[in-house]
């Protein structure tokens, strides 16, 4: 017979790509290691807005199939101000110049209350001839102020490590028939194709329906995330992957490392991921690595995240004669986050495999998405896996092995 036992230990899986829970201010080493690797880095800090956010998650498979229930939990306090924000601002400014190859693009992305003084840094760190751009991000949500123009943009502040930067607008084409403009005379050509026309110092220039158009540096294509979108993580700040994607692609190439300092979420990651990039997070809150590691793909991912320090208990049984295991749900008696929600809903993802050391080789990855709610629990084997990495409804992971035990 077999048992279950929780594990109190840092877990982490191994892999080529990092997720790790640590501070700008006391940078970890496998980030110091990639100094001078990364072709972008992307940095999205607080705002210094003086809110503290929570973070909304679906709870169990109604949850993620109807968006309700719905457990709304601690997110990231946006308390720094003044001098203490700007100097962290600064050493998070310089360590992304470290770490950016001579070809890198840096991606700074604040809004009004502090991209002035963001800029004036940057040029103090990467050279005002490295300014690139200063993209304005627009976009419609939320209230609306009646004391001034609502303040509906965010600012991305591009700038290059070398004058070898690599960055190529190609990458990023547009549907002209959407950003055709509309003062050009609209005209057809002999072979049917449609086009705009304009005459300028005694020339005709054409703009063709079917030729792509690029953006330039005001993006009012790329919308906010509506609280109901299923990429959402629960993040009232998340921004969405469309936007990182325009981003990383004019920028990056398949094997680029993409670095994001303050990873929240896991856009940066995920985008990168698809892009086939190898990517490193690092995010101050242990509950940002859980939710960016849940829709990660976890293929060639290390984890350097502490493991949750709740007694949990994972309701699992092991039916040596079909040679199957069978989770029923986690238990967490003294979880105030999870109080009254079921042991099967509590269970958001799990992942059997085995510990080597302080290392966790997972074997598979089951996890509860939108389009998938149901999570699957059960799994065939000659033997029960050595350990098993659970994550709860509030994202903490919890570790267990199993023991064989005397009846």
């Amino acid at each position: 017979m077999y048992q279950l036992t929780p594990v109190q230990k840092q877990i982490y899986g191994n892999g080529t790509s990092l997720l790790l829970c640590g501070s700008v201010m006391r940078l970890p080493a496998e980030i110091r290691a990639l100094a001078g690797q990364a072709q972008c880095v992307y940095l999205d800090p607080p705002f210094m807005t003086g809110k503290t956010f929570p973070r909304r998650r679906f709870c169990g498979e109604q949850g993620w199939r109807k968006g309700s229930p719905v457990l709304t939990l601690p997110g990231f306090e946006d308390a720094l101000s003044g001098q203490d924000y700007l100097d962290l601002l600064d050493a998070m400014i310089r360590t992304a110049h470290v770490l950016l190859a001579d070809t890198g693009v840096f991606c700074l992305h604040l809004d009004w209350r502090a991209s002035a003084r963001a800029r004036l840094m940057c040029d103090q760190v990467f050279g005002a001839g490295l300014f690139l751009n200063e993209i304005v991000w627009s976009y419609e949500s939320g209230g609306r102020t009646m004391k001034c123009f609502p303040r509906k943009h965010d600012t991305l502040l591009l700038y290059a490590k070398t004058k070898r930067y690599r960055f190529d607008l190609t990458r990023v084409p547009l549907d002209r028939k959407k950003h055709r403009k509309n003062h050009m005379a609209r005209c057809m050509d002999e072979d049917g194709r449609t086009y705009s026309r304009i005459r300028s110092g005694g020339k005709e220039y054409r703009y063709y329906d079917d030729d792509p158009v690029y953006p330039g540096d005001v993006w009012t294509d790329i919308g906010f995330l509506q609280q109901r979108d299923p990429e959402r993580t629960g993040y009232a700040t998340q921004k969405p992957i469309k936007l990182l994607d325009r981003v990383l692609r004019p920028v990056v190439r398949e094997g680029d490392w993409v670095v994001d300092l303050c990873c929240g979420s896991g856009t940066t990651l995920a985008a990168a991921q698809a892009l086939g990039c190898r990517f490193a997070g690092l995010d101050v809150s242990p509950h940002a690595i859980a939710v960016s590691l849940h829709r990660l793909e976890p293929e060639d991912l290390t984890v350097l995240c502490p493991c949750g320090e709740e007694r949990a208990e994972l309701l699992a049984s092991w039916d040596s004669a079909s040679s199957r295991l069978h989770l029923e749900g986690l238990r967490l008696p003294e979880s105030k986050a999870l109080a009254g929600v079921s042991p099967a809903d509590a269970l958001e993802s799990w992942a059997p495999g085995r510990i080597v050391g302080d290392a966790f080789f997972s074997e598979a990855f089951y996890r509860r998405t939108s389009r998938f709610p149901a999570l699957s629990d059960s799994l065939r084997a000659d033997t029960p896996p050595g350990a098993i990495l659970a994550t709860d409804a509030a994202g903490v992971r919890h570790a267990f092995i199993w023991k064989e035990k005397n009846n």
